[in-house]
């Protein structure tokens, strides 16, 4: 008997500001096509969204959960999960990106309202806020949009705020639910190895760590990991790190030397080399070209940066 394919995902990278650890996608043009990915994907950071109209249907793992306008979702980084909408109408959303221990701060997360589960929440939530049932999500990431775009004096205070109390609200809430959900074991068993990556990435470690972090063996771990997310873990690795060093590029008056070495190149050659086989040009003539740029930087299964295509016919008027 054959084996069952296992689920392939995608890997959403997306390089958040050093200074300021949050992006903002919002627009007349993020709608959501009626028509279910191929793949799931899953994000380096967590996701807050809000359905701005119309519905669908959001897939973690083996359980789907109907949205509607004006539901919040918040989704921690690794989870699995896709989302259509409604066949003939795009639902329209709006999504923050962040990164809440580098925004508020480690402590911050741990010590507020006594909630013990603040590191799984960050790595295992998915929760989906209506609200008739939490009217305070949408009110708040409405709030914080809003900050985002206006860009007004002292909007990174505010946001900072309200982003407090929308993590605090939401850790509650997932305090309170019922954490019996059908799941597919292989879809987070290599999480820890992700983990382990976004916290250690700037260290040299054998790949044998990684494999032990997820209590598997090396090869069935290398194996695994290709299957769920299409790569493998040294070239994730190295994406991770490229990505890291691209914030510093932008956002620092570091040398390309030094940023090699910050990100756990002990070569600047190899640096280089890694470099140009991500962004297609060196770290001199991507640092020298990104400074005016507002828009995150891409790499392979890079985070969704620009609006869906939506097929033909389903154009929204």
């Amino acid at each position: 008997m054959a084996r069952p394919k296992r689920t392939v995902l995608e890997y959403r990278n997306y390089e958040l500001p050093a200074d300021f650890p949050i992006l903002a996608l919002t627009g007349d043009q993020w709608h959501i096509s009626p028509i279910p990915g191929k793949h799931l994907h899953f994000h380096n950071c967590l996701e807050i969204g809000i359905c701005h109209s119309s519905g669908g249907t959001m897939l973690f793992d083996k359980q789907r959960v109907d949205f509607h306008a004006g539901d919040v979702t918040c989704i921690a980084r690794n989870v699995p999960h896709t989302t259509w909408s409604n066949p003939d109408q795009p639902s329209l959303w709006s999504y923050l990106f962040l990164d809440p221990e580098a925004l508020l701060g480690a402590a911050v997360m741990q010590q507020q309202a006594g909630l013990r589960d603040a590191g799984r929440f960050l790595s295992d939530c998915h929760l989906l806020l209506p609200p008739g049932q939490h009217p305070w999500a949408a009110q708040l990431v409405n709030g914080i949009l809003a900050e985002m775009t206006s860009c007004a004096p002292g909007y990174q205070q505010c946001v900072i705020s309200l982003c407090m109390v929308l993590l605090i609200s939401m850790l509650r809430v997932y305090s309170r639910e019922d954490s019996e959900t059908i799941r597919d074991p292989d879809l987070h068993v290599i999480s820890p190895a992700l983990d382990y990556v976004h916290e250690h990435y700037m260290h040299e470690f054998p790949q044998d760590t990684l494999a032990n972090a997820c209590h598997l063996s090396p090869t069935h771990f290398r194996r695994l990991f290709k299957e769920q997310t299409g790569t493998s873990p040294l070239a994730f690795l190295h994406q991770t790190r490229i990505l890291k060093s691209c914030t510093l590029l932008r956002s620092s008056q570091y040398s390309i030397a030094q940023i090699a070495g910050l990100v756990g190149y002990n070569s600047l050659s190899s640096y280089n080399r890694h470099f140009i086989q991500a962004m297609g040009c060196t770290p001199t003539v991507w640092r020298k070209t990104s400074k005016d740029q507002n828009r995150p930087s891409l790499l392979t299964f890079s985070g969704w940066t620009e609006a869906e295509k939506l097929p033909s016919g389903n154009d929204p008027e």
